[in-house]
């Protein structure tokens, strides 16, 4: 069995966010493995998603291929996506070395790549798609012994809690390290609310909202609109909000007949990011004024969370407000093709519904100074 020394050093790595995955290399050499790649499988595409794999020179470009075409072809990936949660596959037990010999996908990507035999796994990742682990072994080395079976079935509860400390963690660290810096960026002005709508937080740009509108004040600790019927709708859409977990927006005025002024952008936080920054917020309302630009946009969205362009702009148009039919009509596209691309953007932003989506996305806005 490993050492307890390294089983910590996982643990803590998994929780810092430092070296995570140099110590996640280190076990898995204890394993008698030379090299791990990790990844959700992507019915829909039929290809990986989310592909983390060790931190060695010379792997993107042969990552890569695997996740452009030869995924598709592993044989491996059957076995093990077939045997119980948390139980190692070893293809040298499916495989024979006469299937070897004639394997597309062998001859021509993995023994080329410098790697032979595999030992995978498939781990739970609540509220989201199974992770598949694999180890392998380069190419030239012998097949796994039996000593490297029961290491590998002592270790496979501690991968799992660690793979998924480690993911839950970065979306904390994520958020609490980029939401102050970007929200004053972009001068967009941000409340969290608790679970009985008090606000718990309001930073800079919402402060300063508050003091300078006519539309929008804190009374008793909630936020209230100025005009009575307003007020009313406001309450009632954020009562809605907290129940059904489906985001909407809502607009403020000063008056009857007056313009509206300041336009409100209600959702779910997402309970990491809930968690990391406020404790017991539930709801998240962005602010803006009129005239202001939209605060996320599609290339924001490609670059903080790896987006491709066509599910960016359905997280765009979510962030606007619009419903996934409504943007299925706007774009021409299939209501099936945007369901897909929803999909996606949950897997990436690490969240499980269209609101925590369209929350997630908000808190995180861009990792760059907007240009201009």
């Amino acid at each position: 069995m490993l050492k307890d020394q390294l089983i910590g050093d996982l643990y803590e790595a998994a929780v810092t966010q430092e070296g995570f995955l140099n110590v996640f290399q280190g076990v898995t050499e204890s394993l008698g493995a030379d090299l791990f790649h990790m990844f959700s499988w992507d019915a829909v595409r039929n290809a990986p998603q989310l592909s983390v794999y060790s931190p060695k020179q010379g792997l993107d470009d042969t990552i890569g291929l695997y996740d452009r075409y030869y995924g598709a072809l592993d044989p491996r990936r059957g076995f093990v996506e077939r045997a119980s949660v948390r139980e190692f596959a070893f293809c040298q037990d499916y495989l024979s070395d006469a299937y070897v010999e004639r394997s597309e996908f062998f001859q021509d990507y993995q023994i080329p790549a410098g790697f032979r035999y595999l030992m995978g796994v498939r781990l739970e990742r609540p509220g989201s798609s199974d992770i598949l682990l694999g180890m392998l072994r380069a190419h030239g080395r012998t097949p796994f012994s039996d000593e490297d079976r029961f290491n590998a079935a002592g270790m496979t509860d501690h991968l799992q809690r660690t793979i998924n400390l480690w993911r839950d963690t970065r979306v904390l660290h994520r958020d609490a390290a980029l939401g102050a810096e970007l929200m004053e960026q972009l001068g967009l002005a941000v409340f969290a609310l608790g679970r009985d709508q008090r606000v718990l937080f309001a930073n800079a740009q919402a402060e300063a909202l508050l003091r300078a509108s006519t539309c929008l004040r804190l009374e008793h600790g909630r936020l209230t609109a100025a005009f009575a019927a307003d007020n009313d709708g406001l309450q009632a859409a954020l009562a809605r909000v907290t129940k059904s977990r489906k985001g909407e927006s809502f607009a403020v005025r000063p008056a009857l007949g007056a313009p509206h002024e300041i336009f409100l952008g209600i959702s779910q936080l997402p309970a990491n990011a809930a968690h990391a920054a406020f404790g017991d917020a539930a709801m998240l309302v962005t602010a803006r004024r009129k005239g202001d630009a939209v605060p996320v946009t599609a290339m924001q969205l490609r670059q903080a969370f790896g987006l491709s362009a066509a599910e960016a702009a359905v997280g765009e148009a979510l962030i606007a407000g619009k419903t996934p039919d409504e943007y299925a009509a706007d774009a021409n596209v299939a209501m099936s093709t945007v369901r897909s691309q929803l999909r996606a953007i949950f897997e990436k932003t690490c969240t499980r519904s269209q609101a925590e989506a369209v929350g997630a996305m908000l808190w995180v806005l861009s990792q760059r100074r907007p240009q201009g």
